[in-house]
């Protein structure tokens, strides 16, 4: 078996399929997904694998389907359809759940401007906004009025949004900088691309209109469940809510070891993985505090991960939690290649 992998300077994916690749003694190829002959010099490998960014205009373009084209074809690909299709797409995600009756937080989506209004004179508040993509909780907004809802059903059927909320970015950077859980290039990298989106092509993102989403508030006691798995193994952890807000995604804030992580929320998160016949994911998770029942906020097929190898153990898809085992979650995926 013969592997491609498109080489990236800023993915340690790649960084790290390549090194499992030399160490392993397994056949591979750097490749380069943005050349127009990227499918020629695919001819003779068996697997492609590329961890294609939301936050890349390029990737967003066609990414999945190059991905999917070559997986129709016969070539096996990470991430494959089952897995990416509804990457960063929190409207796919909302169908996805619906149509495999996984408990998600409920979600209502609307498509032009008199359903939105009519719904929001309806229902009560609050209520979670959110844009289709974005990560770190980026375009992630509580909304705790029916004026606040109309005003941002007004901005979605006209100008828009933009992709990412840069600013809005850069100050939770700074925020978690100054409490040392963030770096200065983290608030300078977000601060540039607001201020000059042209020169990182931030402007080529495409703007988002023409839809609104809003997600029910899950009541919690302040933190989600992060579930990465892949295949019969998963990194678990709890990630706190940042200081006086609701969102735990990108507040830095996280523990491995503890008793809010047990067998039930780990056999929870296989049983959506394996109903969804995912290679790999990353479940965001909540516990509703008024009946103690578990909900998936989203899903990616993709993570932030640590250079070189992870000490805190894993979960296997028994339950059962393996201590002070050493180990990379990304060499895992080539077992479901």
């Amino acid at each position: 078996m013969k592997i491609a992998i498109h080489k990236s300077t800023s993915s340690e994916y790649s960084k790290r399929w390549i090194k499992y690749c030399k160490e392993n003694n397994v056949e591979f190829k750097e490749v380069n997904a943005y050349d127009n002959d990227i499918i020629e010099q695919l001819f003779d490998c068996d697997v492609f694998m590329w961890h294609h960014n939301h936050g890349n205009y390029r990737d967003v373009n066609f990414a999945k389907q190059l991905l999917f084209a070559l997986e129709q074809s016969g070539k096996k690909v990470f991430p494959n359809f089952n897995t990416a299709w509804h990457f960063d797409d929190k409207l796919g995600q909302k169908y996805l759940f619906e149509a495999h009756n996984i408990p998600a937080a409920e979600a209502f989506v609307f498509y032009d401007k008199e359903s939105a209004f009519d719904w929001i004179n309806k229902t009560s508040f609050p209520k979670i906004f959110k844009l289709r993509g974005g990560a770190g909780s980026s375009n992630v907004k509580m909304v705790k009025s029916e004026a606040e809802a109309k005003r941002l059903v007004k901005k979605a059927f006209g100008k828009g949004f933009k992709a990412f909320d840069y600013f809005g970015l850069a100050k939770d950077k700074f925020k978690l900088f100054l409490r040392n859980k963030a770096s200065f290039y983290d608030v300078a990298k977000y601060c540039g691309l607001f201020l000059i989106p042209k020169k990182f092509n931030a402007h080529l993102l495409p703007d988002q209109k023409g839809y609104i989403y809003f997600q029910e508030f899950i009541p919690n006691d302040g933190y989600d469940i992060r579930i990465e798995i892949t295949g019969d193994k998963a990194v678990a952890m709890i990630r706190h809510t940042r200081e006086n807000d609701f969102r735990a995604s990108g507040s830095n804030n996280i523990e491995h070891n503890t008793p809010l992580l047990n067998k039930e929320v780990i056999l929870f998160a296989f049983d959506v993985a394996e109903k969804l016949q995912l290679q790999a994911c990353a479940l965001d998770i909540v516990r509703d505090n008024r009946d103690g029942k578990l909900y998936v906020i989203e899903n990616s097929y993709c993570y932030g991960v640590d250079d070189d190898e992870f000490d805190y153990g894993y979960w296997t898809s028994d339950g059962i939690y393996h201590r002070n085992i050493k180990f990379n979650g990304l060499d895992w995926i080539f077992g479901k290649l």
